[in-house]
């Protein structure tokens, strides 16, 4: 991502390579619908990197000496003047829009992001695709935090090996790369969030960059036989463009990944490397990625990715809603008028190219001091707010409150983390209600789904009476309850739900319902699955109540209601939830006749708004998931809308 081209040997297509990767992930990150997998853009960063800084190293071990003192000051004038001036700007936005504990969550990930830790510090606060992660205006500098200590890590070694005298530099780098992509694939399943943000597994990509420029005469040596026919040439720069785009179009974020579903992008970024730079003729996508407009795209690029997360965030946390399709188009040009601002003015006079490599020693410890004084500075500022609970001072009249709802759904045992087997899960302890009059003794309701099925647990319990009998709980975080789903975020999610049949078939279940995020990963295919699932369990004999997705809102509840609290009473505890387009049409299509659908919008929400609060009562306990009170509502409108009411002859219930 901040790996530089230098004047020598100025290669244009490879900045046309940044243009794709940087458009990829703004165009994921303002929620693109037909570009639900540009996250991959990231994975094409790491190895332009990992080629554009291993040339350089490779250049300068040939000449018989590599400097570290150069290379580190050479990385401080190129990564930290922009970084800094992005998290001055945004922390002056931050301190005037975030709230206390809004503010104080910024704080830390700006102290981690100075220090080049900001990997670590989401690894342990989040997940990449989380809600909560649609609103961290810094998110995106995790990916900055691996390369920058790639970059620690590399030239030392890189240094060793060449006074050890080894021949075969690329050998051991290959050898690591072996093993990072064997990490890979083993914490994908084990450790899926550790796999996505920490270098260990990431190492691999940015390798692929290494070793292609560790090959020898990198920059002369001629295409493979079989590739200098030009028909075949032409063929490879469409397959290197494929792997890009590609999965950036047919990702989503149920797409297991990194690991496997990474190499498309890395080895198709690697091949329009390898392919531009050869001597003779270009292939098509050569000169494709040398336009100027992608070209004039490519210099900005890290300047452009700096600049446009924060703006997109706290751009939504100012509005409380999404953006416009008039609001995403000014955003993306924002973007690209701060990143040319930030080219020109910041990036350029810190980088100076113009001085020769033999004359920087002598200037190298001002480069070192101001960068040590920069990162401490920031580092310091993080840390006060962090200290100061997120500076509350500002708005002495806000207050948060716990709000109760959560720690009903029985954490661990009814409800599993990621790191949990459906083995975990319990029959005696996730059977929450008793059985009540008219009920047979073995009728049971199995409530199935993520979170947003485990949140109507309260209300559930509390409307037992009207339940045709006792609730069984099976809930599991971040896992749809539709088979064949696969997730990186829940590696034992395609297990949990198998499972489920099982179940409801030793069991003998007679009904089923069936509620998710149904919307949390951009995957078209949820209403299909979701119609195979239902076939199959009423296969089984179970009726299947399916709940479409529920209202969510930008902010959590005591956000929205201090924003409105000099709003009119009639208005007061009311927002507009985030759209989710057709998504609760399209799950009542998919069903079979014989199913019911409720749709919880429909039941809690008049005109464009929805209740989050109902007097000085929250509904919500964050964003998405109901309170206890929230649940008890929802669950009475739900049950009035058709929930489990005796078997109809129409499918769905309106």
């Amino acid at each position: 991502m901040t790996g530089q081209t230098t004047a020598a040997g100025y290669r244009p297509d490879i900045d046309g390579l940044r243009a794709v990767a940087v458009l990829a992930v703004i165009l994921y990150h303002v929620g693109a619908p037909w570009m639900p997998g540009g996250f991959v853009g990231v994975d094409v960063f790491f190895v332009i990197s990992g080629y554009v800084i291993t040339r350089g190293l490779m250049r300068e071990a040939a000449g018989g000496r590599i400097g570290l003192a150069d290379f580190y000051a050479r990385r401080i004038r190129r990564i930290l003047p922009a970084l800094v001036a992005t998290l001055v700007l945004t922390s002056l936005a931050a301190y005037w829009i975030l709230l206390p504990p809004q503010l104080e969550e910024y704080a830390g990930s700006a102290a981690a992001s100075a220090l080049s830790v900001a990997n670590l510090y989401f690894w342990r606060a989040s997940g990449y695709f989380d809600a909560a992660a649609l609103y961290r205006p810094l998110l995106h500098t995790w990916s900055l935090s691996v390369e920058e200590q790639f970059y620690f890590v590399l030239p030392v070694s890189l240094l060793l090996l060449v006074r050890l005298r080894v021949r075969r530099l690329w050998l051991p780098f290959a050898a690591i790369a072996l093993l990072s992509f064997g990490l890979s694939l083993y914490a994908g399943r084990h450790a899926p969030t550790a796999n996505f943000y920490l270098l260990p597994t990431r190492a691999w990509e940015l390798l692929v960059g290494t070793l292609l420029a560790m090959a020898p005469h990198a920059a002369t040596r001629p295409l493979p036989a079989r590739l200098r026919h030009p028909v075949l040439r032409q063929l490879a720069g469409l397959a290197g463009l494929a792997g890009i785009l590609a999965p950036s179009l047919l990702y989503t974020e149920a797409t297991p990944f990194p690991g496997a579903g990474a190499l498309p992008p890395c080895l198709g970024a690697a091949l329009l490397i390898r392919l531009g730079e050869t001597q003779g003729p270009r292939a098509a996508a050569t000169r494709l990625l040398a336009l100027p407009p992608l070209v004039a795209v490519g210099l900005i690029s890290y300047s452009a990715y700096l600049v446009h997360w924060p703006l997109i965030v706290l751009g939504r946390i100012a509005l409380m809603r999404d953006f416009t399709t008039p609001e995403t188009v000014a955003v993306i040009a924002a973007t690209l008028v701060l990143a040319t601002l930030s080219y020109r003015f910041v990036e350029q006079p810190f980088r100076r190219p113009h001085l020769p490599v033999r004359s920087q020693p002598r200037r190298l410890g001002p480069v070192f001091a101001s960068g040590l004084l920069a990162t401490l500075a920031m580092a310091g500022l993080g840390w006060a707010g962090v200290a100061s609970g997120g500076l509350p001072g500002r708005f002495p009249d806000f207050r948060l409150r716990s709000i109760p709802g959560t720690e009903t759904w029985n954490h661990r045992t009814c409800f599993l983390f990621a790191d949990q087997t459906w083995q975990a899960w319990d029959l005696e302890g996730c059977t929450r209600t008793a059985a009540g009059d008219g009920m047979a003794g073995n009728d049971r309701v199995l409530l199935w789904g993520d979170s947003f099925a485990a949140h109507y647990v309260p209300g559930l319990i509390r409307h037992a009476d009207r339940l045709p009998g006792r609730l069984v709980q099976y809930t599991a975080a971040g896992c749809q309850p539709t088979l064949g789903t696969a997730s990186h975020v829940v590696p034992h999610c395609r297990a949990f739900n198998d499972n489920a049949l099982a179940l409801i078939r030793r069991l003998g279940i007679r009904h089923v319902v069936l509620a998710a995020r149904w919307g949390a990963q951009r995957d078209r295919s949820v209403p299909e699955r979701l119609r195979e699932t239902v076939a199959q369990i009423a296969a089984l004999g179970a009726r299947v109540h399916v709940v479409g997705q529920s209202p969510e809102f930008p902010l959590d509840p005591a956000f929205m209601a201090y924003h409105q609290r000099h709003d009119p009473p009639d208005a007061a505890g009311r927002w507009r939830p985030v759209e989710t387009g057709s998504l609760n049409e399209a799950l009542r299509a998919a069903l079979p006749a014989g199913a019911t659908f409720v749709d919880p919008r429909a039941a809690l929400c008049a005109g464009d708004t929805c209740p989050y609060a109902q007097g000085d009562t929250f509904l919500y306990a964050d964003s998405g998931h109901f309170s206890s009170a929230g649940a008890a509502l929802a669950v009475e409108r739900l049950l009035a809308a058709g929930l489990l009411a005796p078997a109809r002859s129409a499918a769905a219930v309106p």
